[in-house]
Parts: structure tokens; C-alpha cells; sequence
């Protein structure tokens, strides 16, 4: 992403933080987050599938992982990820889902490992701080 895109999000953090608040409230999504010392290190966004063509019955999304980079490699983001995974097939859905932007080679990497893959033709582009970004669908049985 492109730094002027990233330094600008500080004047949409009341927009973002009001969002989070809805979402959390009303039941949208689930959020776990993970904590070191009183202080948050990483989180996960997770919940039905909102894609057109998955039955949110059935189809779990991962909306959202976040781990601060200082906590990389420590085992954080996999504890969140198989938190989110556990919920979910507790629920009753049988798959699960993400979209990751197609250069987070990083993410990729996790996500594969994790056992989930590419869904081939599922590639879309967002938008973001003027740069156009690609994205495609992961997925994998719970």
C-alpha cells in the first residue's frame, strides 16, 4: 500500500472506529483479539461469508488478521487463526474463506500452509487511496 494512503488513515480512525463498534455489536462478526502485557498484538475478524455466490449457512469467512509486525513468527497469528477456525465449525460451517491481496506474499504463505487454497477465477480489484489492488479468494474444509 502506498504510504500516503497509509499515513492518511488517521483522519478515518473515528469513521473506522465507529464501524468496528457496529460490527462488533450488532453481531456481524466475531472478533478475537490477542493481548501481551495489557497491551492488544494482533486480531481476527471472522463470521458468516458475505461473498454473493457462498451460503452463509454453510461458508465461514476470515474477514480480517492483523499482528503487529514485532510479533510475526511468535505464534500469535496462529493461535487467533485456529481460535477463528474452532468458532466457526462449532457453528456448523463447513468451510471457510478469505480474500487476500494477491502480492501479500506473506499472508499467502500463512494461508497455504494453514491448508487452504487459491480459488481459481476468483481474482477482483479494490480501490484503495487511489492505487487499484488485487485480491483473490482462499479456501479451505473446516
Amino acid at each position: 500500500m502506498d504510504q500516503a494512503y497509509l499515513d492518511g488513515l488517521e483522519q478515518t480512525l473515528l469513521q473506522r472506529q465507529a464501524n468496528w463498534e457496529q460490527s462488533i455489536t450488532g453481531h456481524d462478526s466475531q472478533v478475537q483479539v490477542a493481548s501481551l502485557a495489557d497491551a492488544v498484538v494482533g486480531w481476527i475478524s471472522f463470521g458468516p461469508s458475505r461473498d454473493h455466490d457462498a451460503d452463509p449457512q454453510q461458508v465461514g469467512e476470515v474477514m480480517a488478521v492483523y499482528v503487529l509486525a514485532e510479533h510475526w513468527g511468535s505464534g500469535v497469528g496462529r493461535r487467533l487463526w485456529l481460535a477463528a477456525l474452532a468458532w466457526l465449525a462449532e457453528q456448523g460451517y463447513e468451510k471457510v474463506t478469505l480474500w487476500v491481496l494477491v502480492e501479500n506474499v506473506r499472508a499467502i504463505r500463512f494461508y497455504q500452509a494453514a491448508g487452504l487454497a487459491e480459488e481459481p477465477e476468483t481474482r477482483r480489484t479494490l480501490e484503495r487511496g487511489g492505487m487499484k489492488l488485487q485480491e483473490v479468494r482462499y479456501s479451505g474444509r473446516l
